[in-house]
Parts: structure tokens; C-alpha cells; sequence
């Protein structure tokens, strides 16, 4: 079945995503209507950011924490759809980090389809830094910084 492209609008500047994850479409992913659920890229959203940090050189252990001390919990989503994604699709997802203020920062997700172009959706999430005794927002300590800032480059902006 051919998929029909239900939306005109424009595919974010790629140029700006130094991050790219492919993962393919599962039978399971899918609802009645022979579609991705809505839920479901929000999970290919959380695997790109995964990876993301696991290639910066991060390792998450169980209880949420990475292995260099740092823990942080998710503010905000906010997600817009563009086309479906049906089962067997193989995705891009393509992940940044926008701006980093004192104790939060946004990472940004472009989910395209890997062979055809076709966009599925942008997602933004709010992520907060969390004192791993207290649980209460502190700042990103100045090393994690340095090392987003240098991967991101020009395309990240710095909030204080």
C-alpha cells in the first residue's frame, strides 16, 4: 500500500541534528487502524535520547541513574504528528540538545521515514537534573555541559 502524505509541512533543518538512530517499525507498535499508536513515538523519542547519551560515553544503570552520577526526570513532551508509520517502516531518529539552562535542558527529536523521507513527526522534551540524594533540581554539573555544548556545537544554545 502506498502511504499518502496527509501533511505539507516543512521537515525541520537536519543540519542542526548531529544525532541519527534508526529502528524499525514493529507489528506490536501498531493500532487497529494499521498505524504507529500515538504513544509509541514517544518511546522511539526516549530511545533516540538513549542513544544519544549512551554515545556520548554515558551508561545508565537500573533506577534511572547514568553511571556518572547524574539523574534526571522528564518536565515536559510536547509532540506534533505529520504522517503515520506503519509496521516494517524504518525510522530515522534524528536527536539534539537545543538550549541547556541552570538545571534543565531540551532535547529536540525529527522522526523521518528512513527511505522514503516521509515526516512523521517533531517532538520536544524538557528534561530536569535532579540531586541523586534529595531529588530536587540542581544544576548540570560543568563537565556534562562542556561535553554537550562541544558535541552540539553552534546549534546549542546556552541559557543562564
Amino acid at each position: 500500500m502506498k502511504q499518502q502524505i496527509i501533511s505539507d509541512h516543512m521537515q525541520p533543518d537536519l543540519s542542526k541534528y548531529k544525532h541519527k538512530f534508526q529502528m524499525r517499525v514493529r507489528n506490536y507498535h501498531v493500532d487497529s487502524l494499521g498505524i504507529v499508536h500515538n504513544a509509541i513515538y514517544l518511546e522511539y523519542c526516549e530511545s533516540g535520547r538513549v542513544e544519544y547519551i549512551r554515545d556520548l560515553g554515558f551508561t545508565i544503570l537500573a533506577g534511572g541513574f547514568l553511571k556518572n552520577g547524574i539523574k534526571v526526570m522528564v518536565r515536559r513532551n510536547e509532540i506534533n504528528y505529520y504522517n503515520p508509520a506503519r509496521t516494517d517502516d524504518l525510522i530515522d531518529v534524528y536527536t539534539r540538545i537545543a538550549y541547556i539552562k541552570n538545571t534543565s535542558f531540551c532535547f529536540e527529536h525529527v522522526l523521518l521515514n528512513a527511505e522514503t523521507g516521509i515526516f512523521y513527526c517533531d517532538q520536544k522534551s524538557i528534561q530536569v537534573n535532579l540531586n541523586t540524594e534529595t531529588n530536587k533540581p540542581e544544576r548540570l554539573k560543568d563537565v556534562y555541559r562542556k561535553m554537550l555544548i562541544d558535541f552540539e556545537g553552534d546549534n546549542i544554545e546556552v541559557i543562564e
